[in-house]
């Protein structure tokens, strides 16, 4: 029960905040619409901007799981490469609603070594893969799986913001297609 109110919450902050923005966003109103008292706000969440930030580690944990499913699937390494970046950014347009105040406000109150953490397992998913293909000699030996992978995080929700924040008039595919090609090209084995 105690999981679901905590839900609820999340689930009504992101409403209000998709529709008032986070200045305007107050707990009243997010607890209104949860139905629940503003003590119970308090139990799980110090503040609204607390909120961004279970938002932005849903998010973050939601990606991890998907690429994970979308990369196992894949026959290939370039198919791998390709479905990893087309589920990052399917969670990505999903939090579209909200990616905006997720991604101003990440970081506030949290520190850089909380958020290193939460990215660990999305990162070593990364070097995994990359060092599997390396055996394969599907890729370049010479690549350094720890940095690529870091890269490849940064390049992939760079591009996702790109689309869906600043470029909406491009097509997603149009990304997707760009950032899968660039990444191959950067790890393939020549």
């Amino acid at each position: 029960m105690a999981h679901h109110r905590q839900q609820d919450i999340l689930r009504a902050a992101r409403e209000v905040l998709a529709e008032k923005g986070f200045e305007a966003t107050t707990i009243s109103e997010v607890v209104a619409r949860a139905g629940v008292a503003q003590g119970t706000f308090y139990l799980y969440f110090p503040s609204k901007t607390s909120l961004v930030e279970a938002l932005s580690k849903e998010m973050l944990e939601q990606t991890l799981v998907t690429v994970n499913e979308a990369v196992a699937q894949a026959p290939t390494i370039n198919h791998a490469v390709e479905a990893g970046i087309r589920a990052a950014f399917s969670v990505t347009e999903h939090y579209c609603d909200v990616l905006g105040i997720i991604e101003m406000r990440i970081g506030l109150t949290r520190s850089i070594a909380y958020w290193e953490h939460l990215y660990e397992p999305y990162y070593n998913m990364i070097v995994e893969l990359i060092q599997q293909g390396q055996e394969a000699g599907e890729l370049d030996p010479s690549v350094n799986a720890t940095f690529a992978a870091r890269m490849i995080v940064g390049l992939v929700e760079k591009a996702a913001d790109d689309c869906f924040l600043y470029r909406p008039e491009i097509h997603p595919e149009d990304y997707i297609a760009e950032a899968a090609r660039f990444v191959q090209r950067a790890l393939r084995n020549h």
